[in-house]
């Protein structure tokens, strides 16, 4: 990855995600961007969802733990915390402090990113917001036969 793209990516992530400049998207991002996932994004899609999210947790901030690249392939590994003062994932303001971890898997063409796929675990925020319970889901089996 140019050095180039390492320093947009960082700026960019921290203006859009930290200080709710979504726009600075626009220079990392490339034009027919698609975010993969349940459904897929635009760019103007992610920079909604983002808008979403700070509206949730306005002191919302997002670190990038680590990165690597691999010729046109880039993996981000990242953090994200915030207290929840306004509605978010259906849920109005609790109040907590919650923090959520997550990857990023892009693919960049012509020094912006094409494609990525992200990954995070949206019951870890809901359950520290106190909305659902968070097990390994076989705790109801303890002392039970599993037959397939």
């Amino acid at each position: 990855m140019s050095s180039d793209l390492r320093r947009r990516l960082g700026t960019a992530w921290e203006a859009a995600w930290n200080r709710g400049d979504t726009d600075a998207l626009d220079r990392l991002l490339a034009p027919g961007y698609t975010r993969h996932g349940r459904t897929e994004q635009t760019r103007d899609d992610l920079k909604a969802g983002i808008r979403a999210c700070r509206e949730g947790m306005p002191d919302l901030r997002t670190v990038i733990d680590d990165y690597v690249a691999d010729g046109d392939r880039l993996a981000v590994r990242w953090h994200s915390s915030g207290t929840h003062t306004g509605f978010l994932l259906g849920t109005p303001a609790t109040g907590r402090r919650l923090t959520v971890s997550g990857a990023t898997f892009s693919r960049v063409e012509d020094g912006t990113i094409a494609e990525e796929w992200v990954t995070w675990d949206p019951r870890q925020m809901l359950h520290a917001l106190g909305v659902i319970p968070l097990d390994s889901g076989f705790e109801h089996l303890r002392g039970k036969a599993v037959t397939a």
